[in-house]
């Protein structure tokens, strides 16, 4: 069985012009496009550099997938082809790898976004909505606590990343090619960023940024279990770097990940954890609503669902288009991710919408999903765990039930 991450995919890109990036999702078949021209686009930073590797997607008709997409290069400049300059955009995207903000647009044309500059992200914004939540906590929040993190693997260079204190390469086809790629707990040379920024939200903590996760005060361990060449991870591997998590003493484990279907390995493992102690939290998926995906929707895991907040991101970044009912009563400005998963099983809801973490190669970035909102209350369990003596002293079956009320309670 094989499982994807939990990040929410880009708007469901033209069919047509279909990327082989994480963020592409599941498409409806394009029509023919008509030829023209294309248009360009130049994506600069907020200091007027060029921006390589932005991601734009361009729907003319956002309902039945027609459009195109492109990357910007070197000098920040990308061609959207058979598209006029002048022609109606119902919706542009564009997402940038890092430190700054993507941006949303409706009712335009390719002629008025022919230059796009996007705002940088200050880490230091008391807006970001996990500082917001989460920034009265100890930096000591989680002090003793050991969260394995199941993904694409850690960045544990990043500066603001000096508590990861290892993991493991839970890929079987990797390490049956090459022992040595045990070690490579790195982030995938495909797809790799996630697990770094999954880490970041957990727990990262940067002396000179300035940037904290929700409980700085863990440790986490790496456990890599997406191919290097990219695609979803096996059933397999994810019930490996489980056990293995357990077995090197983590405390909670994090899974932003699921898909696939309902199998007795993948719970089997779970299960396993749940006696030792260690508490398994899950994201539910980026299905625009759909049931909760498989593994959170299982009754032993703490189902994960994302929210957002209007005002912790700007008005024209990408979340905007995320924002949905149900809302906060009283508090309207929250509401729940248009692109969550929901259902009975859902357990708690975390923030999942423009959260800003760490990328590898020391980067900072925003992403949106499930994929977010669960390492934010993977986070918050540790603060709960650590700030507890009695808990933490507890053993096996009870201390992961008696975690698991005392976050359903707080």
């Amino acid at each position: 069985q094989r499982f994807r991450i939990h990040r929410k995919p880009a708007r469901k890109k033209p069919a047509a012009k279909r990327s082989t990036t994480a963020r592409a999702g599941k498409m409806k078949a394009a029509k023919a496009p008509v030829a023209a021209a294309g248009f360009d686009v130049t994506v600069t930073g907020a200091n007027g550099s060029a921006i390589k590797g932005a991601q734009i997607v361009a729907f003319t008709n956002f309902a039945t997938r027609e459009g195109a997409s492109a990357t910007t290069g070197a000098n920040g400049r990308a061609t959207l082809k058979d598209i006029s300059p002048g022609r109606k955009l119902e919706r542009v995207y564009v997402y940038p790898k890092a430190d700054h903000w993507g941006l949303y647009a409706t009712d335009t044309t390719g002629s008025k976004l022919s230059h796009i500059k996007l705002k940088a992200i200050n880490l230091q914004d008391p807006s970001l909505l996990l500082t917001q939540l989460y920034g009265s906590l100890p930096l000591t929040a989680g002090e003793g606590v050991i969260v394995g993190i199941i993904d694409s693997g850690v960045d544990g260079g990043h500066p603001d990343l000096p508590n990861v204190t290892g993991g493991l390469n839970c890929v079987s086809d990797e390490v049956r090619a090459n022992a040595a790629a045990a070690a490579d707990w790195r982030p995938g040379l495909k797809d790799g960023e996630h697990g770094t920024h999954v880490a970041g939200i957990v727990g990262g903590r940067g002396a000179t940024s300035g940037f904290r996760g929700v409980a700085p005060g863990v440790s986490l361990r790496s456990y890599r279990v997406f191919p290097d060449i990219g695609g979803g991870a096996s059933n397999f591997d994810i019930a490996k770097a489980i056990d293995i998590a357990v077995a090197e003493g983590c405390h909670i484990v994090n899974m932003s990940l699921g898909g696939g279907p309902k199998d007795d390995l993948t719970r089997a493992a779970i299960n396993r954890a749940l006696d030792a102690g260690t508490v398994v939290i899950v994201a539910a998926g980026n299905d625009y609503r759909e049931p909760v995906s498989f593994p959170a929707a299982l009754t032993e895991c703490v189902a994960v669902s994302a929210m957002g907040r209007v005002g912790s991101f700007p008005k024209d970044a990408v979340g905007t288009s995320d924002i949905a009912a149900p809302k906060g009563v009283p508090a309207t400005h929250d509401f729940v991710a248009a692109f969550s998963n929901f259902g009975s099983e859902i357990d708690v809801t975390g923030a999942g919408v423009e959260i800003v973490s760490t990328l590898p190669n020391d980067g900072h970035g925003s992403m949106s999903g499930t994929s977010m909102a669960c390492p934010a209350v993977a986070g918050y369990a540790a603060y709960l765990l650590a700030k507890d003596p009695a808990l933490k002293q507890k053993n096996g079956a009870d201390r992961s039930r008696a975690l698991k009320d005392a976050l359903y309670a707080s």
